[in-house]
């Protein structure tokens, strides 16, 4: 069965260059851009894995992750592995992210590779 994977990121060119590395390695993946959006497919999906930046415009990725863990518990369904992203080395939102337990943070630019290797790690592959 195909493990998908949820991205939430406003950057469309990051969004582009993920969704095609992690297609091309096998997943199925979904994008948004707004916490809101985030949480509408969570409603309807059990998501394998999150992905998502940090700092995005109105509520940021730590609460919409937050938002969407909390929707998951609610759904009676097993939290999804979640891997925070930011271009931006900041220590509060850092310390926020770590709250949810993150299977890695990773800052921006980032080497795919690496990248596909902590998704690899996250899902237990």
């Amino acid at each position: 069965m195909t493990k998908q994977i949820l991205v939430i990121d406003d950057e469309e060119l990051i969004t582009k260059s993920l969704v095609l590395a992690l297609e091309k390695s096998g997943y199925e993946v979904l994008v948004a851009k707004r916490c809101d959006e985030a949480l509408a497919m969570a409603e309807a999906i059990d998501f394998d894995l999150i992905v998502s930046d940090i700092r995005m415009p109105g509520v940021d990725g730590i609460e919409t992750v937050r938002r969407i863990l909390d929707l998951m518990t609610k759904r009676g369904v097993k939290q999804a592995p979640r891997i925070f992203m930011t271009g931006y080395a900041d220590q509060v939102a850092e310390e926020g992210a770590k709250t949810l337990k993150p299977k890695a943070y990773i800052l921006k630019p980032f080497d795919l590779i690496e990248f596909l290797t902590e998704v690899k790690k996250a899902l237990g592959e």
